[in-house]
């Protein structure tokens, strides 16, 4: 769901079309992303309009589609930007900038990702980071990064949302009697008392930085990035992420949330994600070191967010249900990781060895 109200009309959206040289016929909201997304048909085709959150700058939607365009021109399939007249790759209207891309029609997919199709996801990251090897990007998840990292800051950020959770209950008119709510309530409690032992336990894998591979990465490879036709990838969209970035980082985020590991209570399958990093690896080479460290770096980065809680109790976001019920997914993936890391790592490792 989109996180700001969009400024445009049918009539402004005419008006952006016309800068391109198209000619709307037709236009209908997505329900996709954290932008405004639009499937536009025009007399020319169709399109994708996406109108950016207030604080993207055009320079970032210009990185983005100097990426396309260099994975484009390498046969690699993307959705393309389309040019302005005057050969702009984005406008801007009332703050927010809009782009204007091709729209490729196919299925796509959540974190609900069918088993099946996990190897072609693992292949078409390979293929990514192995054209993009030598792409100037900026560099993320790095030692800067690191350094910049407080336990005691971030163990505060949770104990604040846990003042609120206390606060609410206590000044709440009656008893909280309905069961569903206080489980609810008790789950977000339990949660965040671990991260906040979590991340006090993260400096004791910072080691697991030293000398991986970092590479220039789509940066948030998930299922809802590809689109599918007939159980191939037809396009990779959405590049407004890329950075340079640990590969192992982004290859088991790839797994985590588009196969939709550890969902309902089910367990990480560390022999299924062992297969889904071998496929990768026939495109993309890795050293026994990224493997080893893969597992910590993962869960280095994800164990320090506090998205969905602070959306379900200090925001009060419009669908601050979804994303509770995301973050309680996001924290048991922590739990199942930190107790298997050991494993995934020697399995991974291992595995280079066969």
């Amino acid at each position: 769901m989109a996180l700001e109200k969009s400024v445009l009309t049918d009539n402004r959206i005419r008006d952006i079309l016309r800068q391109y040289g198209l000619t709307m016929t037709a236009s209908r909201i997505l329900p996709m992303g954290s932008a405004n997304c639009y499937e536009i048909r025009c007399e020319e085709g169709s399109f994708f309009l996406k109108e950016y959150q207030s604080e993207i700058s055009r320079g970032e939607v210009e990185r983005e589609a100097a990426v396309t365009e260099y994975l484009a021109k390498r046969d690699f399939p993307v959705a393309r930007f389309q040019k302005t007249g005057a050969g702009e790759v984005c406008t801007e209207e009332d703050g927010h900038i809009i782009s204007v891309q091709e729209y490729i029609e196919g299925q796509t997919y959540l974190n609900d990702l069918p088993h099946e199709l996990l190897p072609e996801s693992a292949k078409y990251l390979g293929m990514i980071h192995a054209l993009l090897r030598d792409y100037p990007m900026e560099k993320d998840l790095d030692e800067k990064w690191l350094d910049s990292f407080s336990v005691e800051d971030a163990a505060a950020k949770f104990d604040a949302l846990l003042q609120v959770l206390d606060s609410g209950e206590k000044t709440s008119a009656e008893p909280i009697r309905d069961v569903n709510l206080l489980r609810t309530l008790d789950h977000i409690r339990a949660d965040l008392v671990y991260k906040k032992e979590l991340v006090r336990r993260l400096p004791q894998w910072k080691h697991w930085f030293e000398g991986i591979t970092y590479t220039p990465s789509h940066g948030d490879y998930t299922a809802c990035q590809l689109v599918w036709e007939e159980n191939h990838v037809k396009a990779v969209i959405d590049f407004s992420a890329a950075k340079s970035l640990p590969a192992g980082w982004e290859i088991m985020r790839s797994y985590v949330q588009s196969g939709g590991a550890c969902r309902d209570g089910a367990p990480f399958d560390t022999a299924d994600f062992v297969s889904y990093v071998r496929e990768y690896m026939k495109y993309a080479p890795l050293t026994e070191r990224d493997l080893a460290a893969m597992p910590y770096v993962y869960l280095y980065q994800l164990s320090r967010s506090s998205y969905g809680y602070k959306e379900f109790l200090v925001k009060k976001t419009e669908n601050k249900n979804d994303l509770l019920r995301f973050a309680f997914w996001r924290t048991a993936i922590c739990r199942e990781i930190e107790r298997k890391a050991g494993e995934i790592s020697n399995a991974l490792t291992g595995s280079a060895k066969e």
